[in-house]
């Protein structure tokens, strides 16, 4: 069987459940569910055969990471988009460079976005330990 994969325009961002699951810390269960989650729309879905909570790998000239597939409403869907909420694993798929704007770009990066069966997210630590090292102990 041939692997199923579709070419996206990845777009991060702000959402509600970040915001208020930030409120209850970067390493809480909302916050790092929010932040984690691929949304996409159900005809994009449907063509990549996954369904709402499966794992997806979104890959950008960035980075590649498993998330979780959320399909959006009706009323919010755009196909060939993705939205990644701010967070870890949306800094990780874009560029950190700047254009000497001071901002990466944050919207409309090229991306594609596949199924993971048998793969899971990783937890916010396991996410940093793995691209930014253990956490080491404060010298002070």
């Amino acid at each position: 069987m041939e692997a199923r994969k579709l070419e996206v325009v990845l777009v991060t961002g702000r959402s509600i459940y970040q915001g208020t699951g930030k409120e209850s810390g970067k390493t809480s269960p909302e916050y790092a569910e929010e932040v984690s989650s691929c949304f996409m729309d159900p005809e994009d879905a449907r063509a990549l055969g996954v369904r709402d909570g499966d794992p997806v790998r979104v890959t950008t000239d960035f980075g590649s990471l498993v998330l979780r597939a959320r399909i959006v409403g009706e009323e919010r869907r755009q196909r060939g988009v993705i939205f990644v909420p701010y967070g870890p694993y949306a800094s990780m798929l874009v560029s950190h460079e700047t254009h000497s704007t001071g901002m990466p770009s944050l919207k409309g990066l090229r991306a594609t976005v596949e199924p993971a069966p048998g793969e899971e997210p990783m937890s916010i630590t396991e996410l940093l330990e793995r691209f930014y090292g253990p956490k080491k102990p404060c010298a002070f």
